[in-house]
Parts: structure tokens; sequence; C-alpha cells
């Protein structure tokens, strides 16, 4: 076993093959004991063969005699050659060679060594090429086999470096491996940890810990630090708790600052982390700043007021005896907590407290403030707040400025909002306050106006654009979509679109907030088709369409005058199923069937016996009305062979053929007539039974409404078929099926596509194409008539 001693740390590395124990470096703290006495020897370099540029390194390392010449455990051997043999090597980048050569020598010289001999930059500008190049573990592996020829390699490769490249291409191990062989090891066990880290590589992280841990002789609380904190910033809490219990198991104790990061890792969970902090005291652990801070951001995110109100007096006791110092971090937890709990005058009691011990507000502190007197609706004192943060240096943040402006979008200063925005992204011209001009009036002129808040000098802003340029963000923009939204209308909707298009250019792409709010301004705007046209850009862009988007549009209308309007609701209304929300068809068949029923005039008796209003949303059950309505409407004129209303009551098959009657009627008027004859399917039976009581109702109800309401000829027919695995047949093709007429009409007969051994019967009505074309030429006469008469 061989032992490194660095600088107060001793790390055990197991050699890769059994070998004396090393001689110390100049970093080690004792003098290991030789196997083997070696003399000072010259080997005569005459034994060897002579050397040219394709006769080097590989040929000397590889030459029997040279390697004979070390095979001998007794014999003295010249350190000189054999370095010069390596750093040949090296310069021929035979590195493997190299390895393999020094691993046979080394087995039976014991140790030799080569730091007087071998020149480091060489080396070092090796390991450099084979690291650049993704060669890592064969650098680590010809640095560790050059550290025990006792060549220091600690100056070799910048540590970062190769610790960089590891944490790239996922080696934990090898990185522990490479950090064995340097001085102070313990802290680039910490450094290899944070920089997995960094990357949110938490397993890589772990892998490295339990690699540290077989290298240590005992424990390092830096190293739990490290890993827990890595945990926290991984979000994996558990994993934290995993490694406490582990060090409890093991009778470690872990120290103040171990017991911190375990609390911060898990400030989320109150309860948890209050009980670490009870075990801390248990242990005679005495809580630092930094502990009760933890415990103030714990209490903040559980929302507990209470607790960090009585932790705060507590804090401020200790600080009147001297027992600590409240810091800025403390001071900023306690008013974020106020802030978040809407208790503005409480926040701003923190904030004089704090200047009154000479702490200095941060960012989070003004920004928390800020928020406070925004969310209370006191827009004056959310501005007067800002001026005093840039007043006493402080850089604000984007958070700071989308707070003012939500700040005054809620106080319904909207002019004032975007003044604020323009006047922040450097607008030139400006104005004083106290102006609250109309955005009605006078548009032209004050396009490129800003108006200050009150106490703020045109220099004042002039010089804040230059020292902190604002970057508007999301949520900026939402905030100012939001203005458009709140004022209402119908110019508001080119500047939505403004807002959107500035959003694009600036490189923000708009999220679905932004697109939900700009088309909720376009509905309010009674611009519809500006609706649709965004909302088919949002998902062109990816952008996909929440609940809210969706109800928008299908609530944009109280009712619907054109087959145009119907269909584009339906889309909107399939791509909602689609995505997994339940629309709400109670809504939308109201609509829907407010349009169909207006195919038919007075039509009044009819309306109460088959609304269906009757029913109450809760009572109606999931239906397949609007779905069997879209697959209808969305289907060309041409193609309506025939009306499927299998499956539905009387009142949903009568909306559906009206549906369809209606979308013909509006196409005849444009000039394209119906060329066929049309057949509505009511249902399927076997053939040797009855038709069910649902199939004879919703039949005696579509003759009723064909024949007496809307005058057109209507034909029973029958139709037999090769039953499938569903009595249902959606369109069937007419082409593969026998219809048999009624007793008393005449039979049309086509060929069967079908095997059975048992046919079944599908019921069917025929709406002849002549007394159609008769329908709709009154109905087109009927309109003309009214037309006039209004």
């Amino acid at each position: 076993m061989r032992v490194f001693v660095i600088l107060g740390s001793s790390i055990i590395t197991p050699p890769p093959n059994p070998q004396p124990p090393s001689s110390s470096s100049s970093s080690s703290s004792s003098t290991p004991q030789h196997r083997h006495t070696i003399k000072p020897h010259k080997t005569s370099l005459q034994k060897f063969p002579p050397l040219s540029p394709k006769n080097t390194s590989t040929t000397l390392l590889q030459t029997p005699l040279f390697l004979k010449e070390f095979e001998t455990v007794d014999s003295d051997v010249d350190a000189e050659l054999l370095a010069n043999a390596v750093l040949m090597g090296i310069k021929d980048r035979n590195v493997r060679t190299v390895i393999d050569a020094l691993n046979k020598v080394e087995e039976g010289l014991g140790e030799v060594s080569l730091s007087t001999h071998l020149h480091a930059s060489t080396i070092a500008n090796e390991c450099c090429h084979m690291v650049s190049c993704g060669h890592i573990e064969e650098a680590v592996e010809l640095m560790e086999v050059l550290s025990r020829f006792q060549l220091s390699i600690a100056q070799l490769v910048p540590p970062s470096y190769i610790i960089k490249r590891c944490v790239l291409s996922r080696k934990p191990t090898l990185a522990v491996r490479y950090a064995s062989l340097l001085p102070k090891a313990h802290i680039l066990f910490c450094n290899i940890i944070s920089e997995f880290g960094k990357s949110r590589d938490l397993a890589s992280a772990l892998k490295a810990y339990d690699a540290m841990k077989k290298k240590l002789e005992r424990p390092n609380m830096y190293i739990y630090r490290a890993i827990i904190d890595t945990c926290g910033l991984c979000g994996d809490f558990m994993k934290s708790r995993y490694i406490y219990e582990d060090l409890l198991n093991q009778e470690i104790t872990p120290n103040i600052y171990v017991f911190n990061s375990l609390m911060n890792a898990n400030a989320h969970d109150f309860n948890y982390s209050l009980n670490l902090y009870q075990n801390m005291q248990k242990l005679g652990l005495k809580p630092d700043m930094a502990s009760y801070n933890i415990l103030l951001k714990s209490c903040c995110v559980a929302g507990r007021v209470d607790l960090a109100q009585d932790m705060y007096k507590e804090l401020k006791h200790l600080e009147s005896v001297g027992h600590l110092k409240l810091d800025v971090f403390t001071y900023s937890t306690i008013i974020k907590v106020f802030a978040d709990a809407k208790l503005w005058q409480m926040a701003l009691r923190i904030k004089r407290d704090m200047q009154s011990a000479g702490v200095s507000l941060n960012t989070v502190a003004w920004s928390s403030l800020i928020s406070a007197c925004a969310h209370a609706g006191l827009v004056e004192q959310t501005i007067q707040l800002f001026e005093e943060m840039l007043s006493a240096g402080c850089e604000p943040n984007t958070q700071c400025f989308n707070i003012i402006l939500h700040a005054c979008v809620e106080g319904c200063q909207y002019d004032r909002a975007f003044r604020f925005f323009n006047s922040w992204k450097g607008n030139k011209m400006l104005v004083s306050s106290g102006e609250n001009y109309n955005s009605n009036s006078e548009q032209g002129d004050m396009d490129n106006v800003t108006t200050l808040p009150k106490g703020i000098s045109s220099s004042h802003i002039l010089s804040f654009t230059e020292r902190f340029p604002f970057k508007p963000t999301t949520s900026t923009y939402n905030i100012l979509l939001k203005a458009c939204d709140i004022c209402g209308g119908s110019e508001n909707v080119e500047g939505a679109m403004e807002i959107l298009r500035t959003m694009v250019d600036s490189g923000i792409k708009p999220d679905v907030v932004a697109y939900t709010t700009a088309i909720k301004v376009c509905v309010e705007s009674k611009n519809f088709t500006q609706a649709l046209k965004l909302y088919e850009e949002m998902k062109s862009y990816g952008t996909r369409p929440n609940l809210v988007t969706y109800n928008t549009l299908l609530r944009a209308r109280s009712k619907y005058g054109s087959l145009r309007e119907v269909q584009q609701c339906l889309v909107v209304y399939q791509d909602m199923r689609k995505a997994g929300y339940k629309a709400n068809d109670y809504y939308l068949e109201g609509l829907i069937e407010e349009w169909c029923e207006g195919v038919i005039q007075d039509n009044e008796d009819y309306k109460g016996e088959y609304s269906t209003s009757k029913t109450s949303e809760i009572e109606r059950p999931q239906s397949i009305l609007l779905e069997t309505i879209a697959a209808h409407l969305l289907k060309r004129v041409a193609d309506i062979l025939a009306i499927d209303v299998q499956g539905l009551t009387k009142v949903e098959a009568r909306l559906v053929i009206l549906a369809v009657l209606r979308m013909i009627k509006e196409n005849y008027a444009i000039g394209h007539s119906v060329n066929d004859d049309i057949l509505i399917i009511i249902g399927a039976t076997k053939a040797d039974e009855s038709p069910s009581k649902n199939i004879l109702e919703v039949q005696e109800a579509m003759m009723k409404l064909l024949r007496n309401e809307l005058g057109l000829e209507v034909i029973p027919a029958r139709t037999r078929f090769a039953p499938s695995d569903t009595p249902k047949l959606r369109t069937p093709k007419l082409s593969n099926q026998t219809i048999e007429a009624l007793p008393g009409e005449n039979a049309l007969t086509t060929t069967m596509g079908f095997h059975t051994r048992r046919p079944a019967v599908l019921q069917r009505l025929k709406v002849t194409k002549k007394s159609l074309h008769r329908w709709l030429q009154r109905k087109v006469l009927d309109d003309l008539f009214n037309v006039f008469q209004s």
C-alpha cells in the first residue's frame, strides 16, 4: 500500500501493480523504506542500437537488451538513459508504449527517480494535447506512472482544466484518480463535486463522492458539505437526507456547516429544517447567523409569518447582548416574508430597522419592498421606493421594473405604464410628472413622450438608462398586453399586435400567456378573425394553447351567423379535446342548436320539444353530438352522401340533420348544387329482430322533421349487410350495400362486399335529390323576400 501525505491529508492510493513504497516527494511528511538499494551506475549506451529519426523511443524502449538491463532487481539503473528514452517516446507520441515500458521497468526495479532528468515542459505539452483531443484517461494514466518515478506533476497541467474536461466527459472516477495525485487533494475533491453540481449531473457527483470515500483515511466535512450542497442545487433533497443518515449510522457527527447545508437543501420543508435545527442544538453545536438565515428562508417558503416574527425578535435580542450581528440576508429575508404576506407596513418597519443598524439594502430587499407596496395598490409609494433605490446606488433588476409596470396597470394607470416602459428603453423625449393625458387624444404627438414619476428628473432617467440598461422579459410584455386587455376598445388590437411584434423582434418568444392575452383583446374588440390568426400563429410557433386560450375562443360569440363561423368553432373544439381538455359541450351545443334551428322559419312550436337545454349541464353525459356535427360540417358538400345519426337521441339526431341541411343551403347559395340523394343512417338490427325502441323513436322524429317541417320527400329503406365487430357503421360506402325497399316501394340492389352467415339490417331514410332541389329553391326565394321586407 502506497501512502502519499498531502499537506495534512493522507490519501491511500493503491498502485496498479505490487511494488515497494515510493520515496517521499518534496511535499511528503515521511520517508518510506525502499525494498532494494539502487546504487548510482552508468550503463554504457554502446550496448544499445544507434538512434535515428525512424528508430528512436519505441525501438529503444522495446529493445530486449534495454529491458533486460532493468529486469534484474539488484541491477543499478542509468536514470538518465531511461529518462531520455521516455522523452523520446513522448515526443514521438508513443505514449502507450512509454506507459507499458515504464510499468515493466517498475516491476523489476522498484523505486527509480526521474525527476532530475525529465523535461517537464515536454511532458506538459503532450498531456495538454492528449486532454484537448479527448484522450483524458491516457493522460491521467501517464501522469500516474510518472508520479511513481518521483516526478512532480502538480505543474504539468492546470488541475481545473483536467477536472472540467472530466466533468464535460462525465468521468467522475477519472477526475478523482487525477486529483489523488496532487497536493491538497481534498480541496480538489470538493471542486469536482461542485463542478458536477453546476452541470446538474447529480449521478456523476455521487459516483465521485463514493470514489473519494475510498481514498480518505478519515471523514472530511468539506466533502460532505459539497455533496449535500450539490443535492440541493440539483433539487434532490432526499439524497441529501440519505447522506446525513449515512453519517449518523457511521457515528460521524456533522459540524455546523454540514448542518447548514442540509437545512438549506431542505428549506422547502419547514418541519424537517426545524428538526435539524433542534438536533444540531442537542449535539452541542451553536447555531451561527447562517443557521438563522436559513430557518428564516424556510419560514418564508412555508409562509409562516408568525414564526418569522418570533425568530426576528429573538435575533434582535441576541444582537442586543452581543452574541451575533444581523446581516443583510437576515433583513432581506424577513422583509420578503412580510412582503409575500402583503404586510407592507411591517416590511417598511424592518427597512427602518435595517437603516438604523447601518446595513445597506440589497436588490432583494428593495425588490421585496417595492413588491409589497405594489400588491397593496400603492402606486406612488412603489415609485417612491424605486426612486430611493436609485438614489442609494443599488442596481435594480428586471423584476423591479416589472413590479412597477404591474403596479401601474393594476392601478389603472395604463398610459403611465407605457411611458415608463418607453423611458427605460432609452427614449430621449421626456416630460415632467403630473401629466395624465388620454391615450385616445393627441396620440400622434405623444408617441415618443415619456411621463416621469414625481421626484425623478430627466437627467436622472437618462443617466439611469445608461447605467442600468433595461432588458424586457416575457413577463414585461405580458404586463403590457394585460394593459391592452383591461383598457378595452378596438384600438387596443393594434397595440397588442405591436407588442407581440416587438417581442419577436427582440428575440423573445411569446408564451401562452402573451398569445392568450392578445387573443382576448381581439375577442373583446369583436375581431374574431384576428383572434383566429393568432391562434394559428401560436400553434405554428410550437406554443401550446391552454384551457384559457380554448375557452376564450369558444366563448367569443354569443351566436353563430354563418357556416364558416361554426366550422372555425368546431375546429377549435376538436383541438381542445385532442389536447386533453374537457370542453364545455353544454355551452357549445346551445349555440349550435340555435344556428341549426335557424334553417327552419317559425319553428317555435318544435323548439321547446327538441331543445337540448331542457337537460341541465350536470345531468348531461359526455355526448358525441358535437363530434358528429364536426365530422359532417368539416366535409365538402359533394362528400355528403349519408348522414350518420347512429347512437344519438332524437334531439341530437335532429340537430345533426339540421346542421347538414344548413350547410347544404349556404353552399347552394354560392353555387354548389346537390347531385345525389342523401341517406340518413338510423341504426342496425339483426335480420330476424325488430328495430329497437330508440331506433323507432329516432326514425319517427326524423320523418316528422323532414316531411312536416321541411316539406322534403323521405323514403324509409333497409339495407342488408354483413355485421362487423360493432353494430355501428360510420358513413358506409353505398356501393357495397343491398337496399331493400319496404312494402310498396322500389328496391335498389347493389353488390354486397361482405360474406356472412347471418346478415343484419341497416335502418335508413332516403331524402330524394328532387325534393332537396325544390326545398333549396324555395328557401332562396324566402330569404330574398325577407330581405326586401326588411
